[in-house]
């Protein structure tokens, strides 16, 4: 019986591509079973029917709470960001809450500095973890279920690999907050938002940047994933404009003079690339069905299903006999964790310690 995941994955259509610079966009469509009637993360917490808080007075960095209040189960994404309470968070996997339940959930820092607030309570955020880090996490977690059956990132890894891009975009954080990236970049990002728009029927993404698969996302309902759209285009949006940056600080280590590099640079950057064609779009597809899947009970309703295959690792959620969330990322060969985003000899060296940095003796 061939797997419900490469059911979705091989039914996916995909619409005309988008392009703007070096990124590309194919809208995705399916005709498959949405699953059950659920409501995104954003939408239960400005109805107030889902609580999301800290586990106790004291907190704990890896868990929250989260109680679902209301007739609909909620979804809640991977690398979907929580604000609030004594620091913001991400989800480390995708979930399903059921109605009428309350779950611990797992989840990694993005704010090391903080460990405080004037609540316990978390709110919605507009951000989804930027796509590089969200790779480098979705593998942790593979790892840490193989050898102990848990939910958990590497968190110091994760506060590392923040403030490697906030030095990379030349960004200040008083409390090294993810969420400050994105709100000190919003005007890099903001051409490219204008550039991408939903297609009617769209329930996933695939992106391409430099020409090269980065990531597919799908969600099985259309309403569900037009109140998700921006949050998760952003997180790839970052990852490219990310990556315009690096080239120029490459460029100005250079012995010529800093304008001249940047010229050169941008040249660079604006020399046009052919556009994938819908064939690569299937080839990717191709990999994220061949590659080795894992199954384990999920936190909430149904299972987290895990893949690791030939430069790709996902995940997908299944529910009921349907796949209400998948992700698909790009990854080169070896271990994403040890090759893409790490810091180079120019960023300060650091050692991390629940929330706080402290520079190398």
């Amino acid at each position: 019986m061939e797997r419900i995941v490469n059911l979705y994955l091989r039914g996916m259509e995909f619409g005309e591509p988008q392009v703007y610079e070096d990124m590309v966009l194919f809208p995705v469509r399916s005709r498959l079973n949405p699953g059950p009637d659920y409501i995104t993360l954003s939408e239960a917490l400005e109805r107030g029917v889902l609580e999301v808080s800290e586990v106790s007075e004291g907190g704990s960095v890896p868990e929250l709470k989260a109680t679902n209040k209301g007739q609909k189960p909620t979804l809640m994404i991977d690398g979907e960001e929580l604000k609030g309470a004594k620091q913001n968070r991400v989800l480390n996997t995708t979930i399903m809450v059921a109605p009428g339940t309350t779950v611990i959930i797992p989840v990694s820092c993005v704010e090391a500095h903080r460990w405080h607030g004037h609540t316990l309570s978390m709110g919605k955020s507009d951000h989804v973890m930027a796509h590089g880090i969200r790779t480098k996490k979705m593998e942790q977690v593979h790892q840490n279920l193989e050898t102990n059956r848990s939910f958990r990132a590497n968190q110091d890894e994760i506060w590392a690999d923040i403030d490697f891009m906030a030095y990379r975009l030349h960004v200040e954080s008083p409390t090294s907050a993810m969420s400050d990236i994105y709100e000190a970049r919003a005007k890099d990002l903001e051409d490219y938002l204008k550039a991408f728009s939903l297609v009617e029927g769209q329930k996933g993404l695939l992106v391409f940047i430099g020409g090269k698969p980065v990531g597919l996302e799908f969600i099985s309902r259309e309403e569900a994933f037009s109140r998700l759209y921006q949050k998760l285009l952003k997180s790839y949006v970052l990852e490219a404009v990310s990556l315009k940056y690096e080239e120029l600080m490459r460029q100005e280590r250079k012995k010529s003079s800093r304008k001249e590099n940047e010229q050169k640079s941008n040249a660079k950057m604006r020399k046009t690339k052919a556009i994938p064609g819908v064939e690569k779009a299937l080839a990717f597809v191709e990999k994220a069905v061949g590659a080795q899947e894992k199954r384990y009970p999920s936190i909430g309703m149904g299972y987290s299903c895990r893949y690791l295959g030939n430069k790709v690792v996902g995940a997908a959620l299944e529910v009921d006999g349907s796949i209400p969330h998948l992700a698909f990322f790009a990854v080169e060969n070896g271990n994403r964790s040890q090759k893409k985003n790490s810091p180079d000899e120019n960023f300060p060296r650091l050692r991390i310690r629940r929330g706080y940095l402290f520079e190398k003796d």
